[in-house]
């Protein structure tokens, strides 16, 4: 094997390498992001269940939110039917990005 062999197949593995480690860096990224996304979307059935049951004497301990993370609930009347009223509730997530979750729920 000669000295251009040799460089021509390092050239070859170092970008093979080089290709794999992208790999290994997006799907990291992307399974961080799913776990971000699925804390928000427990987090938005947490407070929509909470909204639901109505004030509780002894709220359950809630997980502590991570930073950046922040729920907001929205009740509004439902056009057209007395008693029932819209619920919203908006996660926002650390990056910008937002989960938004509506249900129909009877008004306390």
């Amino acid at each position: 094997m000669t000295l251009f062999e040799s460089l021509v197949a390092l050239v070859i593995l170092g970008l093979t390498a080089a290709g794999f480690l992208g790999a290994l860096h997006a799907t990291s990224r992307s399974t961080r992001s799913a776990a971000e996304w699925v804390q928000a979307v427990g987090q938005a059935e947490a407070a929509m269940e909470q909204t639901k049951l109505g004030p509780a004497d002894d709220p359950p301990a809630a997980d502590p939110l991570p930073p950046g993370v922040a729920p907001a609930v929205e009740l509004r009347p439902w056009p057209g039917l007395r008693g029932v009223q819209q619920v919203t509730v908006t996660v926002t997530l650390p990056g910008g990005g937002a989960f938004v979750l509506h249900r129909l729920a009877r008004s306390p």
